[in-house]
């Protein structure tokens, strides 16, 4: 009895918890019905359109000036190393031999009475002479042998001349005289001793010129060799004084010392470097231009002119030299894709020098635009700006874009003057959307605010 009444007892506990559980469903139920209808209503409120605030750019026509920029290292036009023409000791130096030393070079300068004289330059240093005034001496010496040698010779080509005439005259009256004896022989008047006399007479004359005609022939060639020898002598002397003078070392041109490499008592070589001069009074920059902004130079030339470049020490401060384009490389640079153009400074005419080896910013004056429209490039979204109607509502419009110079760029077609283009919030802004304009600038604004300067107003319509 006990094992049937177990299943009947777990059957009625199912029963009763599925009873359970409908009665708590339908319980939340009613609950839920009756908080809804209790709720209150929500009131509908109408939506207020979004104006977006930004900021604009007022489109005003200006004439200006490029600039064409570019960086370079100033550098001395003349600068050379002053190296030792002859082999010695140095036995004396300036006293002043020092690097920023300033040395004048030889001039010519007119004389009052006379001709003009030479102004002696600056002495650098000396080489021991002693050995170079002896070749000279030695040189002279030779020169003087030659000369009295050559006088010599002329004296003797003199007496040979004059002897080998004499000689020909006594020559033909003796063979006169050999005649009329012969004549004398054949008549009995005269014996054959007188005649071999008279015929051994001859014969020693003949000798005798021939031997005249011989120191005759040679006497040129002697007096030619001694005067190769003189001619020798006078350039081994020329070349002596020459060496001498360059024991003298002097400055070839007005100029700094920028490095000394001796001192008294060094021994020097031929060709060992002493000083190296520089001339600061002519300075060049090479300047790497762009491709494009060389073509603008080109033309002007072309036609001989020389483009007034202001150079300064960065890109934001002001030009503290004035120089020149003088000339141009024959070709561009394939890796950088520039063209190099060389810049001269005239350190005479500025306030303060160019020094080789200064940093500079060039700007080079470029093509000139009489009216035309610079819009900030921020304000161009794939080829479009939006512009801000008469009804205050932003409008996108396509552009044609032209040359960008830095943060500006030059609009050739797609804007009229007096318009306002945005330029914030770009990101956000919706064609045809309501916007209210915060703050309103224009080109010359623009313009002061680049970082460098790249263009420079001429004129702009307010």
């Amino acid at each position: 009895m006990s094992h049937q009444a177990k299943p009947h007892s777990a059957v009625r506990r199912l029963i009763v918890s599925e009873i359970l559980i409908v009665l708590v469903l339908l319980g939340s139920f009613s609950v839920y019905q009756m908080l809804y209808a209790q709720k209150p209503e929500v009131e509908q409120k109408q939506t207020d359109v979004v104006r977006l605030n930004v900021d604009v750019f007022e489109v005003r026509p200006i004439g200006f000036q490029e600039l064409l920029t570019g960086f370079g290292t100033a550098r001395a036009d003349r600068e050379v190393i002053v190296a030792a023409q002859v082999t010695g000791e140095v036995v004396e130096v300036h006293p002043q031999l020092k690097v920023g030393f300033a040395v004048n070079a030889g001039k010519a300068v007119p004389s009052g009475e006379g001709p003009t004289v030479s102004r002696t330059g600056d002495l650098l240093l000396k080489i021991d002479q002693r050995d170079f005034r002896e070749r000279v001496d030695q040189a002279s010496n030779r020169i003087e042998e030659a000369k009295t040698e050559i006088a010599q010779l002329n004296v003797q080509q003199e007496n040979v001349g004059r002897q080998l005439e004499k000689a020909a005259s006594v020559l033909t009256t003796l063979k006169e005289e050999f005649g009329r004896i012969q004549k004398g022989v054949q008549r009995k008047v005269s014996t054959p001793s007188e005649l071999n006399r008279s015929l051994l007479e001859v014969q020693r004359y003949e000798d005798t010129i021939i031997q005249l005609e011989n120191q005759a022939a040679a006497l040129p060639h002697q007096i030619s060799a001694a005067k190769q020898r003189l001619a020798s002598s006078l350039s081994e002397k020329t070349r002596a004084e020459n060496d001498l003078q360059r024991t003298e070392v002097r400055p070839p041109f007005d100029g700094v010392l920028s490095e000394v490499f001796v001192e008294q008592g060094r021994y020097v070589r031929a060709g060992e470097q002493l000083v190296r001069l520089t001339d600061l009074t002519q300075v060049e920059v090479p300047i790497s231009l762009s491709v494009d902004n060389f073509l603008q130079l080109d033309d002007d030339l072309a036609q001989g002119n020389r483009p007034t470049v202001a150079l300064a020490e960065n890109e934001t401060s002001l030009p503290k030299w004035t120089g020149h384009v003088v000339r141009v490389a024959p070709e561009a640079d394939p890796q950088s894709r520039t063209v190099q153009v060389f810049v001269e400074v005239n350190n005479t005419g500025d306030e303060s020098s160019l020094l080789p080896g200064t940093f500079v910013h060039a700007r080079i004056d470029g093509r000139s635009y009489d009216s035309a429209v610079l819009i900030p490039r921020e304000a161009i979204v794939n080829g479009r700006v939006y512009v801000v109607d008469e009804a205050g509502h932003a409008q996108r419009r396509k552009i044609q874009p032209g040359r960008r110079l830095q943060s500006l760029v030059l609009v050739e077609k797609g804007l009229e003057p007096g318009e306002k283009v945005i330029l914030t919030n770009l990101d956000i802004v919706q064609d045809d959307q309501e916007v209210v304009v915060q703050s309103v600038s224009g080109p010359l604004e623009e313009i002061e605010s680049l970082r460098s300067p790249v263009l420079r107003p001429l004129n702009a319509d307010e």
